[in-house]
């Protein structure tokens, strides 16, 4: 019996053990199991997630990167259009246009103006950019293209990737500039690739993906963080005349992250599997999609954040204003609350635009800054800018808009005064002009009596006149009644060439025949001060086409300063030659030069290189202000080079076939 009991106990306690050790190891292996399941199930969730991220972050950098680069190109098509407008066309009026633009835009590292013959002239800023100055696009090769396709077709142009000569990678626009139908040069901006990236995209959102920007097979951006985890999405961006291609992929970086998290996650499910693991899996991710929705709503509307948000459904009718919306307008959302925009209509409203927004949202397109204007209750308006983009809902379907405002009535107002401004100078500035020229007219009838009766009088044509003085007061009133006269006749030109009245009559002629008649107009001075003149004149010379009477004032005015400004003794130096479809020719002295602060306005009206009179001598001080209208007028340029107490050399490039 005592046997018995014994292999009964000993038989119950292998029982015991045995399932002791059973079901503990059937549970670690179910939760094992469950553990492993569960663990795949969200890497594979969690690798869909990556993808829709790398697919949104796409869309993101897409949008950002364009209305980026749009607002730019489109700030130098508005450089373009005030400088056009810009009644004096200076380096410095060129910087003070451009200069607040790059203060506000960090990313453009330049805005230069290249001329007609596809030389960089003049840069801003000047720091960091030094080695543009001068440089001929035409002799690069993309650069080049550009700036070819952008005279023959006239519209902006974008260089693919290159290398800057400021140093770095980077593209180049170029804005052709027309003044009539003449190219009058282009605007340059150049954009350092890095620099542009990184200011348009946040890089708390760069850091998780590989993100790689290209135009063709050329790099523009390349950003390589880690080890892909699934194919690269791309998508492509119309930059005016070039397409760039992005391309976007999840990283193993954002896997790190989760792992360390799902580990802890990992020993949560296993202890708590048996009753909560689908429960907690089901809340997860309806919580996840719960915050995704959010995050892509607010998200909407941190990008076109403004004054007040508005919504419609998906019949396109109003369901949401904000509070700020009966603020600015003075319209009670009520008044729209269950009405479309084609109810409730845009006063003041282009009608192209008008129709263009309307069919946007037929399409479920976005769009931007569609401006009208409300009548606010106190009878004033408002003008308003709004814009919006499409929702949709996790599966997809169409839920209405989600848009923005903006109050825009200071703006607007502002520009009515400023173009009323404007036209004021405008109207300003041509009653000036139809003054000078009415008062030089009154000038020359007794200006003519004076000059040919004090002729008579110093000729003695009708007898002695008694005393000697008597002549020399005759001669006095005759040299200033020539002088007088001169100086109203440089008045009427400068009237003329500015009122744009100025008669051109282009024709083919010998350079050297003008240049000799001007000499010999300055041969008197010229004996009279001892000065040395030389000409250096290429045999074979072609002909000018050109007006000859304007070419005539232009060299005896350079002449007559280089005489003028050279003391006695001195020398006075012509040079002529043509450079392909150039005729150059320059007038240089060894005179008493012109300062350097005075250089930049020296062409400007009755502006003169010397404040001492009895340097100066007499004058208008629009001789060379009439030189470089006349110039710019046959399509050339003027280069004024000078140093004090070394002389002057004027250079004037002019088209051999210009007309």
């Amino acid at each position: 019996m005592a046997g018995a009991q014994g292999a009964r106990e000993y038989s119950l306690l292998s029982r015991l053990i045995h399932h002791a050790i059973a079901v503990p190891a059937v549970v670690f292996v179910l939760l094992l199991s469950a553990t492993g399941y569960v663990w795949v199930e969200i890497k594979r969730y969690h690798l869909a997630q990556q993808v829709s991220d790398a697919n949104e972050y796409l869309e993101f950098v897409s949008a950002h990167l364009q209305a980026h680069l749009d607002v730019r190109l489109v700030l130098g098509q508005l450089i373009r259009q005030e400088w056009i407008d810009y009644h004096s066309k200076k380096a410095e009026d060129f910087a003070a246009i451009v200069r607040p633009k790059i203060q506000r835009f960090r990313d453009i590292q330049a805005i230069n103006w290249v001329d007609a013959e596809g030389v960089i002239r003049w840069i801003n800023p000047v720091a960091g950019n030094e080695q543009a100055l001068g440089l001929d696009v035409r002799k690069l090769p993309e650069p080049a293209t550009a700036l070819a396709a952008a005279a023959q077709t006239q519209e902006m142009q974008v260089t693919g990737p290159l290398e800057l000569a400021q140093g770095g990678r980077g593209f180049v626009v170029y804005i052709p500039v027309l003044e009539g139908e003449r190219l009058a040069g282009y605007i340059n901006m150049v954009f350092r690739s890095d620099t542009l990236i990184k200011i348009a995209l946040p890089i708390d959102r760069r850091q998780d993906f590989d993100l790689h920007i290209t135009d063709g097979d050329t790099p523009i951006f390349m950003q390589h963080t880690d080890t892909h985890l699934a194919e690269e999405q791309v998508r492509q961006l119309k930059i005016a005349n070039r397409t760039w291609t992005i391309g976007v992929a999840p990283t193993a970086k954002t896997r790190e992250r989760f792992n360390t998290a799902s580990s802890h996650l990992l020993l949560l499910f296993g202890l708590v599997f048996s009753v909560a693991l689908p429960l907690m899996l089901y809340q997860m991710m309806r919580r996840n999609a719960d915050l995704r929705g959010i995050q892509r709503r607010l998200s909407d509307y941190a990008d076109i954040s403004s004054d007040w948000f508005w919504e419609t459904d998906d019949k396109l009718r109003f369901s949401y204003f904000s509070a700020r919306f009966e603020e600015v307008s003075g319209v009670p959302p009520e008044r729209f609350l269950g009405k479309t925009r084609r109810e409730v209509g845009a006063p003041d409203a282009d009608p192209y635009e008008y129709q263009a927004m309307l069919e946007a949202m037929d399409l479920q397109l976005p769009f931007r800054d569609f401006e009208h204007s409300r009548i606010r209750p106190d009878g004033t308006k408002a003008y308003l800018s709004i814009s919006a983009r499409p929702a949709y809902d996790e599966l997809g379907n169409f839920i209405g808009y989600r848009g923005v405002g903006r109050d825009i009535t200071d703006r607007k107002l502002n520009q009515t005064v400023l173009n009323d401004a404007l036209m004021a100078s405008e109207q300003a500035n041509r009653a000036k002009t139809e003054f000078l020229a009415t008062m030089s007219h009154e000038f020359r009838t007794p200006l003519n009596a004076i000059i040919g009766f004090s002729e008579m009088l110093k000729e003695e044509y009708f007898g002695k006149l008694g005393a000697q003085t008597y002549v020399e007061y005759a001669t006095d009133i005759h040299r200033s009644g020539r002088h007088m006269l001169d100086l109203v006749n440089d008045i009427l030109d400068f009237s003329a060439i500015e009122a744009s009245k100025r008669q051109m009559h282009p024709e083919d002629f010998a350079f050297e025949d003008v240049l000799n008649d001007g000499i010999r107009n300055v041969e008197t001075p010229l004996r009279e001060k001892n000065l040395t003149l030389t000409r250096d004149l290429p045999d074979g010379l072609p002909a000018l086409h050109a007006d000859k009477r304007s070419i005539y004032q232009i060299v005896l005015n350079l002449l007559t300063n280089a005489v003028k400004f050279t003391e006695p003794g001195g020398r006075v130096m012509v040079s002529v030659h043509a450079e392909d479809d150039t005729f150059v020719f320059a007038v240089a002295d060894n005179g008493t030069g012109i300062a350097a602060d005075k250089l930049s306005t020296i062409t400007e009206p009755f502006s003169q290189s010397h404040t001492d009179p009895h340097i100066a001598g007499t004058g208008t001080g629009l001789g060379l202000t009439i030189v470089k209208s006349l110039v710019d007028a046959h399509g050339g340029t003027l280069l004024i080079e000078s140093e004090v107490g070394e002389g002057t050399r004027v250079t004037v490039r002019l088209p051999m076939a210009n007309g």
